[in-house]
């Protein structure tokens, strides 16, 4: 695939995330007021224009990422972000929280099978992570102040949906017992792994084993070579290996391809395996930690860094 090829084909996948999302949004707001959120779409009225990743927010802690681009469609990674979160569904904004976002690096990669597995490296990019704890379902907005070499531009404001619940599984809930092809039945590890070296130590359970174990779980959706966002490699390099290296006799730990790798490889079709339909994820990577008792106590979507899921398991294994 070409580089020009995948820029439009993400592109496209985060123009769709984002609709889904954005209720009205991005331009730079005429004032700093509390109640200035616009009701219709001004895409590229303000110096900066936000795409948040998150597959959906919901009632609750939601860790919300989002990337940033300036007036020339260039990725934003070196900017000192500040966010603030408001309802919408009265009669006037109700201010809830702010906080600094956390900017998270990442460099692309994916390990292209027509080389001998080698990893290929595309570029680097990086999201802005927040944590926001929504109250109550339906209409918020949110206002991006960005400062990027010593100047503040005017704030961006957005608003977005927060359903009652998110379709993927979130903290709390059980963790859905699937059974996913193992070593113990597959063929080789090439047949259910796209990683180079393949991992097999991460496939020799299925979820409902490694939640029956009674040992806390960290569980990967990720396709290293297929991943459009280019993401999942580095997912598992930088997350999932040194947690493993560090916790595998304390945890369990988990990797799935999301889509069937025959119709993947030979006709380029994304049908996803029966986990992906069971955690009802549309997106990858993702990586779950789940506790002794088999319930999700925290997930991460997209760019994630190694302490973040670290604090997560680590609370889970005391």
């Amino acid at each position: 695939m070409s580089h020009s090829h995948f820029r439009a084909r993400c592109a496209a996948v985060l123009v769709v995330t984002l609709s889904a999302l954005l209720l009205g949004a991005c331009g730079g707001s005429s004032s700093g007021d509390d109640d200035d959120f616009p009701k219709v779409i001004t895409l590229g009225a303000g110096e900066f224009f936000p795409s948040i990743t998150n597959q959906a927010l919901g009632l609750g802690d939601n860790r919300v990422s989002f990337g940033l681009m300036d007036r020339e469609d260039n990725r934003v990674l070196d900017a000192a972000v500040h966010v603030r979160f408001y309802d919408l569904n009265g009669d006037k904004p109700r201010f809830l929280s702010e906080a600094d976002a956390r900017f998270i690096p990442v460099e692309l990669s994916y390990i292209d099978e027509q080389s001998r597995g080698e990893k290929t490296v595309t570029g680097s990019d990086g999201y802005y992570v927040v944590h926001a704890n929504f109250d109550v379902p339906g209409d918020w907005g949110a206002k991006i102040i960005v400062t990027r070499d010593g100047r503040t531009a005017k704030p961006l404001t957005f608003r977005f949906n927060v359903l009652e619940d998110t379709p993927e599984p979130g903290p709390g809930d059980a963790a859905p017992p699937s059974r996913q092809v193992t070593l113990a039945v597959a063929n080789s590890i090439e047949d259910i792994d796209t990683s180079f070296p393949p991992r097999p130590e991460m496939h020799r359970l299925t979820v409902a084993e490694a939640v029956a174990s009674g040992r806390p779980a960290v569980i990967a959706f990720a396709t290293p070579a297929f991943c459009e966002s280019r993401t999942c490699a580095p997912v598992m390099d930088t997350v999932m290996d040194p947690l493993y290296a560090k916790y595998r006799d304390r945890a369990a730990f988990v990797h799935i391809e999301p889509y069937e790798l025959p119709q993947l490889r030979q006709a380029n079709q994304k049908e996803p395996v029966p986990a992906m339909r069971e955690w009802r994820l549309q997106t990858e990577p993702w990586v779950f930690v789940v506790d002794r008792a088999g319930r999700i106590a925290a997930k991460f979507q997209g760019v994630m860094a190694e302490d973040e899921v670290e604090a997560a398991l680590a609370a889970v294994i005391e």
